[in-house]
Protein backbone atom coordinates (compact mmCIF):
# COMPACT_ATOMS: atom_id res chain seq x y z
CA UNK A 1 0.00 0.00 0.00
CA UNK A 2 1.26 3.48 -0.84
CA UNK A 3 1.34 6.66 1.25
CA UNK A 4 -1.28 8.03 -1.17
CA UNK A 5 -3.56 5.12 -0.20
CA UNK A 6 -3.17 5.94 3.50
CA UNK A 7 -3.94 9.61 2.88
CA UNK A 8 -6.95 8.70 0.69
CA UNK A 9 -8.41 6.42 3.37
CA UNK A 10 -7.90 9.03 6.10
CA UNK A 11 -9.54 11.69 3.89
CA UNK A 12 -12.53 9.38 3.39
CA UNK A 13 -12.83 8.91 7.16
CA UNK A 14 -12.67 12.68 7.72
CA UNK A 15 -15.26 13.39 5.01
CA UNK A 16 -17.69 10.82 6.39
CA UNK A 17 -17.21 12.00 9.98
CA UNK A 18 -17.18 15.77 9.44
CA UNK A 19 -18.36 16.46 5.89
CA UNK A 20 -21.35 18.48 4.71
CA UNK A 21 -24.09 16.28 3.20
CA UNK A 22 -25.97 17.79 0.22
CA UNK A 23 -28.83 15.29 0.34
CA UNK A 24 -32.10 17.00 -0.51
CA UNK A 25 -30.46 20.10 -2.01
CA UNK A 26 -30.51 21.10 -5.67
CA UNK A 27 -27.37 19.62 -7.28
CA UNK A 28 -26.07 19.71 -10.86
CA UNK A 29 -24.81 16.12 -11.36
CA UNK A 30 -27.32 13.32 -11.86
CA UNK A 31 -27.05 9.55 -12.14
CA UNK A 32 -27.93 7.94 -15.51
CA UNK A 33 -31.46 7.18 -14.19
CA UNK A 34 -32.00 10.90 -13.53
CA UNK A 35 -31.71 10.80 -9.74
CA UNK A 36 -29.59 13.57 -8.20
CA UNK A 37 -25.98 12.60 -7.39
CA UNK A 38 -25.64 14.02 -3.90
CA UNK A 39 -22.22 14.32 -2.29
CA UNK A 40 -20.69 14.73 1.12
CA UNK A 41 -17.89 17.27 1.02
CA UNK A 42 -15.30 18.67 3.34
CA UNK A 43 -13.38 21.80 2.48
CA UNK A 44 -9.83 22.54 3.44
CA UNK A 45 -8.24 19.09 3.20
CA UNK A 46 -4.61 19.46 2.16
CA UNK A 47 -2.50 16.55 0.96
CA UNK A 48 1.28 16.74 0.80
CA UNK A 49 3.47 14.21 -0.97
CA UNK A 50 7.23 13.78 -1.28
CA UNK A 51 7.70 13.02 -4.97
CA UNK A 52 11.26 11.88 -4.24
CA UNK A 53 9.72 8.94 -2.35
CA UNK A 54 6.79 7.94 -4.59
CA UNK A 55 4.34 9.09 -7.24
CA UNK A 56 1.04 9.68 -5.40
CA UNK A 57 -1.13 7.19 -7.29
CA UNK A 58 -3.63 5.00 -5.49
CA UNK A 59 -3.06 1.25 -5.51
CA UNK A 60 -6.19 0.23 -3.55
CA UNK A 61 -8.50 0.83 -6.51
CA UNK A 62 -8.07 0.76 -10.30
CA UNK A 63 -6.70 3.94 -11.87
CA UNK A 64 -7.00 4.72 -15.59
CA UNK A 65 -3.54 6.28 -15.89
CA UNK A 66 -4.09 7.55 -19.44
CA UNK A 67 -7.36 9.29 -18.47
CA UNK A 68 -5.68 10.76 -15.38
CA UNK A 69 -2.87 12.28 -17.47
CA UNK A 70 -5.41 13.56 -20.02
CA UNK A 71 -7.37 15.23 -17.21
CA UNK A 72 -4.23 16.90 -15.85
CA UNK A 73 -3.40 18.23 -19.33
CA UNK A 74 -7.02 19.32 -19.83
CA UNK A 75 -6.90 21.50 -16.73
CA UNK A 76 -3.30 22.74 -16.76
CA UNK A 77 -2.25 22.75 -20.43
CA UNK A 78 -5.52 23.41 -22.24
CA UNK A 79 -6.70 25.67 -19.37
CA UNK A 80 -10.20 24.39 -20.05
CA UNK A 81 -13.26 23.34 -18.11
CA UNK A 82 -15.28 22.43 -21.23
CA UNK A 83 -16.04 18.71 -21.11
CA UNK A 84 -15.85 18.48 -24.92
CA UNK A 85 -12.10 19.22 -24.62
CA UNK A 86 -11.55 16.13 -22.46
CA UNK A 87 -11.07 12.70 -24.03
CA UNK A 88 -13.14 10.88 -21.40
CA UNK A 89 -16.70 11.18 -20.16
CA UNK A 90 -16.06 11.18 -16.41
CA UNK A 91 -17.27 14.78 -16.04
CA UNK A 92 -20.28 14.60 -18.40
CA UNK A 93 -22.88 14.50 -15.61
CA UNK A 94 -21.33 17.63 -14.06
CA UNK A 95 -21.72 19.74 -17.20
CA UNK A 96 -23.82 22.87 -17.03
CA UNK A 97 -25.89 24.30 -19.90
CA UNK A 98 -22.70 25.75 -21.43
CA UNK A 99 -20.95 22.37 -21.50
CA UNK A 100 -18.47 23.26 -18.75
CA UNK A 101 -17.92 22.00 -15.23
CA UNK A 102 -17.80 25.57 -13.95
CA UNK A 103 -15.75 25.70 -10.76
CA UNK A 104 -16.37 22.03 -9.88
CA UNK A 105 -12.67 21.22 -10.13
CA UNK A 106 -11.51 23.84 -7.69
Amino acid sequence: MSRADDIFKENCRQILAHGYDQTGESVRPHWPDGDPAYTIKLFGLVNRYDLAEELPILTIRPINFRAAIDEILWIWQKKSNRIADLNSHIWDSWADDNGTIGKAYG
